[in-house]
């Protein structure tokens, strides 16, 4: 779909359904200088589960959208391309491609003598299977994974005949329907020219970009078991093979998986067999041990209290202050934004006078300062800085600064109430996450704002479970609720055409800016690299007719936060949107400390 579990944030807390692998150093062989290294290259990491338990969600590259488990799924299972430090698409798991077909037709030729951890031979009709694998009835996982992105023609450019095999049915393992795989039919493999072909139902910007996701991995067909599970490894019971023989099994990776408890601790060793060694790269680290904790606050204090850790994934805000201090302490620019989002179909939001209100009436500035201490960063934007098409001459409605404009908010209310010719105003219900603090502070903050402008509102808080909040969300009825969106994949269509483009599965909010969905669409087509402007120029005037629409009224966009003892060496979380780049293995390493 791009349609069912896709990265986003009601209420401020972003789940991210799809990031971006960032190099963040060269992709030569290991550069550091020998008598600098420490002994022991084993890299100890604090890291987030994000589902409240000392686990991650899942490795399996069909189900894994979101930050606790992406970074580690890239490293275990190789994508077809990369990005760099630019986000510039880079091979990897492919080592050229062709586009054909005026972007239609994507062949991809693969790196030569790739195999399995365990030794099994990598070919191009293994990635065709994992690929139609995520979009089989019989799994689920296109309403679950980033294969959402590439199903729905309305949406983009999807895979052909994706949306048919998805809506075939299946019963006791089998398929029935028109089509009953893409294999040789839009994902053609060629095991002997060790090429695979991807075809299109339109030429789109961002699926160089969006092959970068775990979608477009090789998964081991034997790792799931003999014979294979009817469910195609749906019910998970086949992750624990990860770790089986002496290397593990499953991906072609730069890592395996040696040690996963599902109780704190995922370890990954270096793969013997990957590709990359054959041409010449190293890597320097013996081990890679994810520490998985249930929150910022507890692998913080792990983090400060053990000094064996090398990496704390994110600082509590209320002890950034402190952290600021430290010599290895740092931050970046994540490619995140946060929004209020009004649904356009329920009043009195149907109303752009009132959208512009309620949005002018916010503070952006204050907020930051009195509820997130300054961890995020006031801005009108819909893509955020780092991301490509970031424009830096974007206004708010208006031309509002950052602090809002409260007497053209009064105004626009004035107006709209003399639109009701003393009819009584509905009534507005912001809905925000009750296991959230700050989010319960953002929304109180909202709420009296509001009714200190506009009295005649009467605005409730709906302190909802996070399940509730995600199918008011889905199913587009929320009235009013905090918005927030993280990368994907490096491209403004992520931020733009998929959620404010009219009609697209990710519009939750009801938006409809015709001229902007013009703009949008000619943008998305343009898919030469030489017309890269052009397009960010469309992608620019769009965004902007989108902000003065107020489609959503934008409120921040992402800054992260860490820290990574001063003896690590390579950068990994140098790159924006904080991951770790599998290029920057290549040259990281463990200094003498």
């Amino acid at each position: 779909m791009r349609l069912g579990n896709r990265k986003f944030s009601v209420a401020g807390l972003v789940v991210m359904l799809g990031t971006i692998a960032l190099l963040a150093a060269g992709c030569g062989t290991n550069s550091g200088p020998s008598s600098d290294k420490a002994k022991d290259q084993t890299l100890k990491l604090t890291w987030n589960g994000g589902g409240g338990t000392r686990d991650i969600t899942t490795l399996d590259p069909a189900e894994c959208y979101d930050s606790s488990c992406m970074n580690i799924s890239n490293m275990v299972f190789d994508t077809l391309v990369t990005l760099d430090k630019d986000n510039k698409v880079i091979p990897w798991a492919a080592k050229s491609w062709t586009i054909q077909d005026s972007g239609k037709t994507y062949v991809f030729t693969l790196q030569p003598n790739q195999a399995f951890s365990d030794g099994t031979p990598v070919k191009a009709s293994d990635f065709a299977w994992s690929m139609d694998r995520q979009f089989n009835p019989c799994t689920g996982f296109v309403n679950e994974g980033t294969s959402s992105l590439f199903v729905n023609p309305a949406a983009g450019a999807a895979i052909v005949d994706a949306d048919k095999l998805a809506g075939a049915t299946c019963k006791n393992g089998v398929v029935s329907g028109a089509v009953t795989t893409l294999v040789n039919d839009s994902i053609i493999p060629d095991d002997s020219a060790n090429t695979l072909t991807i075809k299109f139902t339109q030429p789109a910007s961002y699926v160089l970009a969006a092959m970068n996701l775990p979608f477009s991995a090789a998964l081991e067909k034997s790792a799931l078991g003999s014979p294979t599970p009817a469910d195609l490894g749906h019910d998970f019971a086949w992750r624990d093979n990860l770790t089986k023989g002496a290397t593990g099994m499953g991906g072609s990776g730069m890592f395996y998986v040696s040690q996963w408890d599902h109780n704190g601790k995922l370890y990954l060793k270096p793969n013997p067999n990957w590709w990359g060694l054959k041409q010449g790269k190293s890597i320097s680290f013996s081990e890679v041990q994810f520490n998985i904790f249930t929150s910022s606050d507890t692998l913080y204090q792990a983090y400060q209290s053990d000094t064996s850790y090398a990496y704390s994934d994110g600082i509590p805000v209320d002890q950034l202050a402190a952290a600021k201090g430290q010599p290895d302490y740092k931050s970046y620019d994540r490619l995140s934004v946060e929004t209020v989002g009004f649904n356009w179909k329920v009043a009195p939001f149907d109303n752009l006078n009132v959208r512009k209100a309620f949005c002018l009436a916010l503070n952006r500035d204050q907020l930051n300062q009195s509820v997130l201490k300054g961890a995020s960063v006031p801005s009108w934007h819909l893509v955020p800085p780092g991301m490509p098409g970031y424009s830096s001459n974007l206004q708010g409605p208006d031309g509002a600064p950052t602090a809002g404009d409260p007497a053209k908010a009064k105004q626009y209310w004035a107006d709209y109430l003399k639109t009701l010719n003393g009819k009584p105003v509905p009534s507005v219900t912001l809905s925000f996450n009750v296991a959230s603090n700050s989010q319960k502070q953002l929304a109180e903050a909202y709420q009296a704002t509001w009714k200190q402008l506009f009295p005649e509102a009467n605005v409730t808080i709906s302190t909802v479970a996070w399940a509730t909040q995600v199918q008011t969300l889905f199913g587009h009825t929320m009235q009013l609720g905090r918005f927030g969106w993280l990368a994907d994949y490096a491209d403004p269509q992520d931020f733009l055409s998929l959620i404010y483009e009219t009609g697209a599965p990710n519009d939750y909010f009801n938006a409809n800016v015709p001229d902007a969905d013009a703009l949008m669409k000619q943008a998305d087509a343009i898919y030469d690299p030489a017309q890269d402007s052009q397009r960010m120029s469309l992608y620019n005037q769009a965004e902007q007719k989108l902000v003065d629409n107020v489609a959503v009224c934008p409120m921040f966009t992402g800054k992260a936060y860490y820290r990574e003892r001063t003896w690590v060496k390579g950068g990994f979380v140098k790159a924006t949107n904080g991951n770790f780049p599998n290029p920057a293995f290549l040259t990281g390493y463990v200094a003498k400390h």
